[in-house]
């Protein structure tokens, strides 16, 4: 569900709307303001220069009176906008309303008409580069304030609010009139420019927060030229252009295809962005915006430091043996202030502006746990790792990565860790695949310049070669599926037929050829019947008719309740049974022969044979091929004596065809392990390895007790990137809130 309203979502209305309005003031600010300050700067050059040739109105008079008046200006204009945003806070916590802005923004009443002029104009003349933009931004604004719909004056991101706040900042001031409105058109021609950064940047703030995220401008216009010359640079963040032909994706037109984001995904990530500073408190990590080192980094300027980080290859993960002393977040941020420098910046301490940070170490503490888990080796951590530095430049400009889980990015970070996970390229098909993967990850380092796009392109070429790389294995899971299945109906079949006749022969002392006919013959008949017909089909029944006759007609010899001669054996019955061992015509007859001999000897008194050789040696059933040797708990009565936690095993139930788990080789190693078959008889899970072959079959029970054992670790998510940020939400909570 896209969040469209605060009452549609309360908890990340309360949690996150405020932090985001922080955000969005920030960035007013931080154009807007320096746009009257380059604006009033043009107009001192402009009053110096009239005052040059003698006229005195707008002269040496109105030089001094603006000099004067500067610092105040910029002041009063600074806190009209904090005055508004803070007005939509409070009306957005339920609060009183606000009204100081708007009171700020009154006009003197002489001033009132020509004033009134020129907001409207300048604001016309604005709006006529930016409306596409501003009217997104405004929709969005209004729907984060809970409002219907916010008028021009009351709205911090429209000309006509700014333009007024610069009347309301004159107000008190004396000032001539036609020096206001030279002001006016000064400010006009500065915000032009600035407007179009304010816009884009607030646009893909609030819809990273999914704020209608659907919404789009239908056309990016070109900014406005400014006849002014621009504030220079800012020195200590310069800025790298962008390659020919790369987009510039913190616009609204990034937002080509809508992905909507959950309520409950949105709740989860501002839960976790609370955790966040605990953890920032608890590791040492400065929190953005926490350095006392100046204004906060642009983030197109952050971009640039990630980009040379990007071409530098990122930050260096530890070997196998080497101890890790810092977390990933803060190597991370070592090396952005190494890259930073490099492009001129002198301070010791990257001031980040509050969403940039919390893009950078949100994505370095999911590599960080991502990377701690034991599925992947030394050598594919270095690899997956490589990807960190795109991944922060995707979360910058994009923090939907982290609640959707249909984000190009998120998609080939799950697949590449697929293609990894308990792949030692043993085989020469898991070779090819680890080969491919380094091509992926090369293409994406390479070529990733702030364009989405490339991960979706690189995520379906994995996949599709994944796919094909697939097949060769799918074969031998059917194969392995279909021996499992086939042990496990004999199994059943065999304990069925041997429980039967166990009910029918009780506790009967049974002559040796007899016993050796029902035991063996019979048992192997009733076995094939109930494979290929089932238990109580009419041939079972038949079988078991003739055997009931046979230890019938025993019992009444026993009890010497039969004379000379015997009656008739049920022939047709027993000789369905012996057909099934290859017994018929001269061999079945001596088979039979065998049986009525030893009923005619008890009859008579004498001893039964031990051993008659007219009875035809056993048939065996064929047995599934074997499988291979692995891990296995054995159960010999029942579940009583394991040792498991009752939520796994609630947990371990759950599991269905497809999913997968890790599990522990004998190397210490884990592998991941997919639940390939679930018996319909014994309710036992089959295992397989990524090729297919058979690892483990075991009962729920089994399984629960090898969790504990750490022989099996279950996934939080249902891939890669949906695990870690599980384990990521509860390393935070752990950290920020110990004990």
């Amino acid at each position: 569900m896209t969040f469209r309203s605060p009452a549609e979502s309360p908890q990340l209305a309360a949690q996150a709307a405020g932090p985001l309005l922080d955000a969005l003031q920030k960035h007013v600010l931080d154009r807007a303001v320096p746009a009257l300050d380059s604006a009033l700067s043009d107009l001192d050059d402009y009053l110096f220069d009239r005052s040059q040739t003698g006229e005195e109105t707008l002269g040496l008079v109105a030089l001094r009176d603006m000099r004067r008046a500067r610092g105040e200006i910029s002041q009063q204009f600074r806190q009209a906008v904090v005055n508004r945003f803070r007005g939509l806070r409070d009306r957005h916590a339920g609060g009183a309303q606000d009204d100081a802005g708007a009171a700020g923004l009154s006009l003197l009443s002489e001033q009132d008409l020509e004033e009134q002029l020129a907001v409207e104009q300048l604001a016309a003349s604005v709006l006529r580069t930016h409306a596409p933009a501003f009217e997104v931004a405004s929709k969005r604004l209004s729907v984060l304030a809970g409002q219907a719909d916010l008028a021009p004056r009351e709205n911090p991101l429209a000309p006509t609010f700014l333009a007024r706040a610069l009347g309301g900042a004159m107000a008190r001031l004396e000032l001539d009139a036609d020096l206001r409105i030279v002001v006016f058109k000064f400010f006009e021609r500065e915000l032009g420019g600035a407007l179009g950064e304010i816009y884009d940047r607030c646009n893909t703030l609030m819809a990273t927060a999914g704020i209608l995220p659907e919404l789009r401008a239908h056309a990016r216009p070109q900014q406005a030229p400014r006849a002014a010359a621009s504030p220079a640079p800012s020195a200590h963040a310069p800025t790298a252009p962008h390659p020919a032909g790369m987009p510039h994706h913190d616009t609204v037109a990034h937002e080509a295809a809508p992905m909507q984001v959950s309520a409950a995904d949105q709740a989860a990530f501002a839960s976790m962005l609370g955790m966040l500073q605990g953890w920032r408190t608890a590791t040492g990590v400065a929190a953005p915006g926490a350095q006392p080192s100046g204004p906060a980094l642009p983030t197109q300027d952050l971009m640039s430091i990630l980009s040379l980080m990007q071409q530098d290859g990122g930050p260096r993960l530890p070997q196998a043996g080497e101890a890790e002393q810092q977390s990933l977040a803060s190597q991370l941020r070592q090396q952005m202030t190494q890259s930073a420098r490099k492009l001129g910046v002198a301070s010791d301490n990257l001031n980040l502006d509050g969403l940039d940070g919390d893009a950078v170490d949100l994505v370095a503490l999911l590599f960080d746990v991502l990377l701690d888990g034991p599925q992947f080796d030394a050598q594919i951590r270095q690899k997956i790792g490589r990807m960190l530095v795109p991944y922060v430049k995707v979360a910058v400009r994009d923090r939907r990565m982290f609640m959707l889980k249909e984000h190009p990015a998120r998609k080939l970070l799950n697949t590449v860790a697929e293609a990894c996970e308990g792949n030692r390229g043993e085989a020469p098909q898991e070779r090819e695949l680890l080969t491919r993967v380094d091509h992926t990850i090369d293409r994406l380092v390479a070529e990733f310049n702030e364009d989405v796009a490339i991960f979706e392109t690189l995520e379906q070429e994995l996949r599709a070669y994944m796919a094909q790389h697939r097949k060769r294995f799918e074969l031998a899971e059917r194969r392995t599926a279909e021996a499992q299945r086939g042990r496990e109906r004999l199994e059943h079949a065999r304990r069925v037929v041997a429980d039967d006749l166990a009910a029918r022969r009780g506790e009967r002392a049974l002559p040796p050829v007899i016993d050796e006919f029902l035991s063996r013959h019979a048992n192997h008949h009733l076995v094939q019947v109930a494979l290929r017909d089932g238990r109580g089909a009419p041939r079972y029944n038949d079988a078991m008719q003739a055997v009931d006759r046979l230890l019938a007609l025993c019992d009444k010899v026993v009890a010497g309740a039969v004379d000379e001669p015997l009656p008739p054996l049920p022939e047709a019955g027993l000789r369905e049974i012996l057909a099934s061992a290859g017994c018929t015509e001269d061999t079945a007859q001596a088979a039979l022969d065998a049986v009525r001999d030893a009923l005619s000897r008890l009859a008579s008194g004498e001893s039964a044979l031990d051993d008659d050789v007219r009875m035809p040696p056993q048939a065996e059933l064929p047995e599934p091929a074997a499988p291979e040797p692995a891990p296995q708990l054995e159960v010999v009565a029942g579940t009583a004596g394991l040792d498991f936690d009752a939520a796994m095993l609630e947990r371990v139930r759950k599991l269905q065809v497809g999913d997968w788990i890790q599990l522990a080789a004998a190397d210490g190693h884990f592998a991941p392990a997919k639940v390939s078959w679930i018996s319909p008889i014994s309710s036992r899970l089959l295992l397989v390895n990524r090729r297919g072959i058979r690892v483990l079959v075991a009962s729920v029970e089994e399984l629960a007790v090898m969790v504990k054992l750490d022989k099996v670790a279950l996934r939080e998510g249902a891939n890669a990137f949906e695990d870690a940020m599980h384990q990521m939400a509860g390393r935070l909570q752990s950290v920020s809130r110990p004990g």
